[in-house]
């Protein structure tokens, strides 16, 4: 609860508070407590400042990230942003600030206030991006990743170790009633996009164990200018798995006018398309937990998100159909 609803509510309880009170003495204590424990919440109703992080892969890749921790604890989503070839996850401040520390009364995705809330929001360099550029070989020998130089391999181990190291941040996370990694949304750019389908698929293929869930935990993906293939790392199989195509949310952003990307966001949403039924009497303009949204316009990843109304159709798609979903919390690890 924001403390500008706080300081309200406590308006309204005070004054009949103070009239059951029977000396001048109680009133003054009673004015004290309130003048210490409304400062103390508004202190702590905040999140907390972002800060830079380095997780290891278990093939020895040091993995620079960013985490925007939230102030809502279990309720908290986590949101994991992957930026395209070449980039780094400096792209994704702005929207990962927005997400991290709405303005009070920020209304821009077209929700009430306090709907917009805190996200838990870590914005990645994968391998060969950005400040992960080494790598820690079993020899003891360090070698240099050079993203212009990617080979199919590094790319299969995007999705694999360096995605794996994530989740295990999250699942930390997760743990020790930080987040819910329950509702985990992906939002990727291009070869991002790529990796986050990839990804989302491996999630949906764990089958849960007796002890509890293991998977099954990405509910939302927001693609932007996704890409079918990128050096031989594609999505055609990925799309394949049911979970994925049936439990999972996504929207994709894309410029019309590059032909390319136009067909390969086709293409992607023909497969799920008969996935996810629409209404034939709802309104084009609804949410929908498929949604394709192309601008008139050639630029394409992350350029696209310098938009202000690219930033608010992904934060009232994460809330629809994420936030208020409400997915149960629970922890992971039985230790």
């Amino acid at each position: 609860m924001a403390y500008r609803q706080l300081l309200l509510a406590l308006m309204e309880v005070v004054p009949a508070m103070l009239r059951k009170l029977s000396s001048l003495s109680e009133i003054v204590a009673a004015i004290a407590i309130f003048a210490v424990v409304a400062p103390a919440r508004a202190q702590s109703s905040g999140p907390e400042p972002p800060r830079k992080l380095t997780l290891t892969t278990d093939d020895g890749v040091e993995l620079a990230v960013t985490y925007y921790p939230s102030s809502l604890g279990k309720q908290a989503v986590p949101v994991v942003m992957l930026a395209d070839h070449q980039t780094s996850q400096s792209v994704f401040a702005p929207l990962a600030t927005r997400l991290h520390a709405p303005a009070e009364g920020d209304t821009a995705a077209n929700s009430p206030a306090d709907a917009h809330q805190s996200f838990a929001v870590l914005t990645v360099d994968l391998r060969g991006h950005g400040d992960s550029l080494a790598q820690r070989l079993p020899n003891g020998s360090t070698r240099q990743i050079d993203a212009t130089n990617l080979n199919r391999q590094d790319l299969a181990a995007m999705v694999t170790f360096d995605m794996k190291a994530v989740r295990k941040f999250l699942v930390d996370e997760n743990d020790t009633g930080k987040l819910n990694i329950n509702a985990l949304s992906l939002v990727g750019a291009e070869l991002g996009a790529t990796v986050a389908v990839n990804w989302a698929a491996t999630d949906w293929a764990w089958p849960p164990l007796a002890v509890g869930k293991q998977g099954q935990d990405v509910k939302a993906l927001v693609l932007v200018s996704p890409a079918w293939k990128f050096r031989g790392l594609n999505v055609q199989n990925a799309l394949q798995q049911p979970g994925l195509r049936t439990g999972v949310a996504v929207l994709m952003l894309y410029g019309k006018e590059d032909k390319k990307v136009s067909a390969d966001v086709k293409r992607i949403y023909e497969l799920l398309e008969k996935h996810h039924p629409r209404l034939a009497s709802a309104d084009p303009d609804e949410l929908h937990d498929l949604m394709e949204i192309g601008a008139e316009i050639k630029i394409q990843g992350t350029q696209l998100l310098k938009n202000k109304s690219a930033e608010n159709r992904i934060i009232a798609f994460l809330e629809t159909f994420v936030v208020e979903k409400n997915f149960p919390w629970s922890k992971r690890r039985n230790d």
